[in-house]
């Protein structure tokens, strides 16, 4: 169903703009607002062009479910501990045997390694980023600690960007919050906050914050904003997916270089499929902003989508 009255807004915009010369930011931002005035469900994004510091958004300071991409933030914190000296990128943990695996996340990777192996910090890290596997994800939350990373948001001025999942149990706010939102929450404005401070430096050392761009640029899962740009430019990202909600997050080192984080919630459509509707919102607002912001033009090619991730076809039983 249309929001009758954001899509009324979108319209008056439309007349103003044509009234008075407005920036290619605000013409864009209309027409990013009119596709989700006529979303079936809730989507909110924030743009933010890395070069002037202009910043749009629609619903930018609305909780949203974050799916995987509170992973991010795991990975920052990880990243700040081996800074910090509190721990090593070679420290090594074993992995959950099989038959507690049955009882954690669902993974497609590091499910169907051995019993006995043990994995590094740096390779739990990269396995939760690249290819967002679960299982290495509540390792991490479980061994980093989710009130931690959390300190590590709220450091940096991250109010409404949370990690839920794997709370202790004393942590009344964090759990109820977890039956609401799922594995985390935050605002598109806030995660464009986060990678614009990894972007420029500041969510932790030089060093941590180029090592986070660097795993964040190996995105197995690229279907969503890393196939609206050309294969050229690199883009550091990372997405999520849960029945109710579809997002994804990125940097993108263009010529005009620029943050994106969108985000849906309540989707009416919840089928696992290329068309469903949130994943086409967001293929279709990260392709409009790219050919709106940069002067190279582009579409992908006929056939993309035979090629989009498919998780390894893994069914886990």
């Amino acid at each position: 169903m249309y929001d009758h009255g954001v899509l009324a807004g979108c319209l008056f915009a439309v007349t103003l703009v044509q009234k008075s010369g407005v920036s290619n930011l605000d013409r864009l931002q209309i027409e990013l607002n009119q596709i989700c005035a006529g979303f079936h469900g809730r989507i909110g994004y924030s743009l933010k062009r890395l070069d002037t510091g202009e910043q749009i958004s629609f619903r930018g300071n609305e909780r949203f479910p974050t799916a995987s991409t509170i992973k991010t933030a795991v990975a920052l914190h990880a990243i700040r501990e081996v800074e910090a000296g509190r721990m090593n990128w070679t420290d090594k943990r074993a992995l959950p045997n099989k038959a507690q695996r049955l009882e954690y996340d669902v993974s497609e990777w590091s499910y169907y390694l051995q019993d006995d192996m043990k994995l590094d910090l740096d390779g739990y890290v990269n396995l939760m980023i690249t290819v967002s596997d679960n299982l290495a994800t509540r390792v991490l939350r479980e061994w980093l600690g989710t009130v931690k990373v959390n300190e590590t948001l709220t450091g940096l001025g991250l109010r409404d960007t949370l990690l839920l999942a794997s709370a202790p149990a004393n942590e009344t706010r964090l759990r109820n919050l977890g039956r609401q939102f799922g594995m985390g929450m935050t605002t598109p404005n806030e995660m464009a906050r986060l990678l614009e401070m990894v972007y420029q430096k500041k969510a932790a050392g030089p060093a941590g914050c180029e090592k986070m761009q660097r795993i964040l640029s190996h995105q197995y899962w690229d279907d969503w904003i890393g196939a609206s740009v050309p294969p050229g430019i690199a883009v550091a990202s990372k997405s999520g997916a849960i029945s109710r909600s579809r997002s994804d997050t990125a940097i993108v080192y263009a010529p005009v270089p620029y943050v994106v984080t969108i985000y849906t919630d309540s989707q009416k459509d919840r089928r696992w499929v290329v068309e469903n509707e949130g994943d086409v919102a967001i293929r279709k607002m990260a392709s409009l902003i790219w050919n709106r912001l940069q002067q190279q033009k582009y579409t992908p090619p006929r056939g993309f989508e035979k090629f989009l991730p498919t998780g390894g076809g893994v069914e886990n039983t």
